[in-house]
């Protein structure tokens, strides 16, 4: 009962950062608009750039193209190994569905090698830098979950069905017990942290992004 507690303080503190966030993207592009007024290029192509920048760290690519392709494939197989984990929450899932499981696995085997790939490119370029203490304990939270994710899945196996029945009674609010093993306590105390650095990572992309260009200058 505690560890669905704690779920359901972690999910409100969720909604609540995603809230601020926005709110903090909103008043950032308030202030971006002044920018946007007094740049020389069409406003439609300063926002289609920036929205380039976000999905495929265009801006990275150009500073430092070894860190840049270590960023996309984690992220590429973090997104996938996401989408697979959605069959332990919803029901009914189209049976094409089971292509994207098929793919989380070896997204599962790509994304600590990526992780591993991008602090060995960080420090090796200049360590503080590209590595700030909150940046470098995120990335120890996704090693964290993507190796006792493996650890699962090929050596201590959990059964699936306990997970999926522990999950679905979260959302339906008909509580199953805890499934048993301390590698899958640990696997999802470590999605729960997570969960609470993802609205400040994601949703203050944008912001970051618009201040470095305003900083460096306008480059297409």
């Amino acid at each position: 009962m505690f560890i669905i507690i704690i779920t359901y303080i972690v999910i409100a503190l969720l909604y609540i950062k995603g809230v601020m966030n926005i709110l903090l993207l909103c008043r950032a592009q308030g202030q971006d608009q002044v920018y946007l007024n007094d740049s020389t290029y069409p406003r439609t192509v300063l926002y289609m750039l920036s929205l380039l920048d976000v999905i495929f760290f265009t801006r990275l690519f150009r500073i430092n193209k070894p860190l840049w392709l270590g960023e996309w494939l984690f992220h590429l197989s973090f997104i996938i190994v996401l989408l697979a984990h959605l069959r332990y929450i919803l029901v009914g899932l189209p049976s094409w569905w089971s292509h994207i499981v098929c793919m989380g696995k070896y997204a599962g085997l790509l994304m600590p090698l990526s992780l591993l790939y991008i602090l060995v490119v960080r420090a090796s370029v200049d360590w503080r830098r590209y590595i700030s203490p909150g940046n470098l304990c995120l990335i120890i939270i996704l090693l964290i979950i993507s190796v006792s994710g493996l650890l699962m899945r090929y050596i201590y196996r959990t059964d699936i069905v306990e997970v999926k029945r522990f999950m679905v009674g979260l959302f339906t609010f008909s509580f199953q017990p805890l499934p048993e093993g301390r590698l899958f306590m640990l696997h999802y105390l470590a999605g729960l942290v997570l969960l609470l650095y993802l609205p400040s990572h994601v949703l203050t992309a944008p912001v970051t992004i618009s201040e470095a260009r305003r900083r460096e200058g306008f480059r297409i």
